[in-house]
């Protein structure tokens, strides 16, 4: 199942690429009309954080002990809040107190 939040901007250090926001069972990336692109792909499992401000969300990506990345995707306000809004629901992730900021719960 693949949900879309509209056009979007994906960015990460150099890399920048434009296209439908996507959010499917086990990641989030960018799609152009033509492919889905892998350079965007964000596995849900391996993020810790998500960070919200008014038209963007920053995530940030923990690949192993070792290789960790924070990627930007910038939308519309509406789009990016309900795009929180369901990673956090499939990831469990807890807000922190007072900020648009949630957090993976260390066990």
């Amino acid at each position: 199942m693949e949900i879309t939040y509209g056009q979007g901007t994906y960015q990460e250090k150099n890399k920048k690429f434009t296209g439908q926001i996507i959010l499917s069972d086990h990641k989030v990336f960018i799609k152009t009309p033509q492919e889905d692109l892998p350079q965007t792909f964000i596995p849900l499992e391996k993020i810790e954080r998500l960070k919200q401000s008014s038209n963007s969300v920053d995530i940030q990506v923990r690949l192993t002990i070792m290789i960790m990345y924070t990627a930007t995707i910038t939308g519309q306000k509406k789009n990016i809040s309900d795009l929180v809004k369901d990673i956090v629901k499939r990831r469990g992730l807890k807000k922190k107190f007072f900020k648009n900021e949630w957090i993976e719960e260390k066990i």
